[in-house]
């Protein structure tokens, strides 16, 4: 019988540190130019001033996401059919991730759009999304965010807390968030990319 994973704080403060590390260097790139991203200023506390080749190594991860993200947008109906096939993103520890404002304003956003990350993470961005009026824009007048869950409901974005190395609990976040999880099963599904 394998041994459940070590629920230690500082483990969980390690894992919720990179967060803040990724923004920051995010940042980084938007400042020099590597990318723009209108959003990210907004979740950093201390910016900071990163080396050209961690820039770099940024921006080529951010560039291949993206790229594997717009050919997963772009995809049409099976047969080359027009039409709006709704698709479903699902971030797995999103952190303080900005894509889902970034596709907003494309006008490239997904159908569902649903991030999850630990409770201290989510509670934090849930706190600067319902208090920065350009990011609460983004996700509709009649969104539900409650701080203290750490979670953001409206019908296009998701924003729910959850330790991801509890099985059960992501079965039931994903069922919360309404996800179609017919995705493994059937052909007649919403196409669905994992980040």
């Amino acid at each position: 019988m394998a041994k459940p994973v070590s629920d230690s704080h500082s483990n969980r403060e390690a894992v919720q540190a990179t967060n803040d590390d990724a923004s920051a260097s995010k940042l980084s790139c938007v400042k020099k130019g590597y990318m723009k991203d209108d959003y990210v200023h907004l979740f950093v506390r201390r910016p900071v001033r990163r080396s050209p080749i961690i820039n770099r190594g940024y921006f080529a991860r951010w560039a291949a996401l993206r790229k594997l993200l717009n050919q997963f947008l772009d995809t049409e109906k099976n047969g080359g059919e027009k039409g709006n096939l709704k698709k479903q993103v699902l971030s797995l520890g999103a952190g303080f991730d900005t894509t889902y404002f970034q596709l907003q304003d494309e006008g490239r956003a997904p159908h569902l759009y649903v991030e999850l990350d630990f409770k201290e993470v989510t509670s934090k961005k849930t706190t600067l999304i319902e208090t920065c009026n350009h990011l609460r824009d983004k996700i509709g007048a009649t969104a539900s965010i409650s701080q203290e869950k750490g979670e953001v409901l409206s019908d296009h974005y998701k924003l729910l807390p959850i330790d991801l190395r509890n099985i059960q609990q992501l079965d039931d976040v994903i069922a919360l968030a309404g996800m179609d999880r017919r995705y493994v099963l059937t052909v007649n599904f919403l196409p669905l990319l994992f980040i």
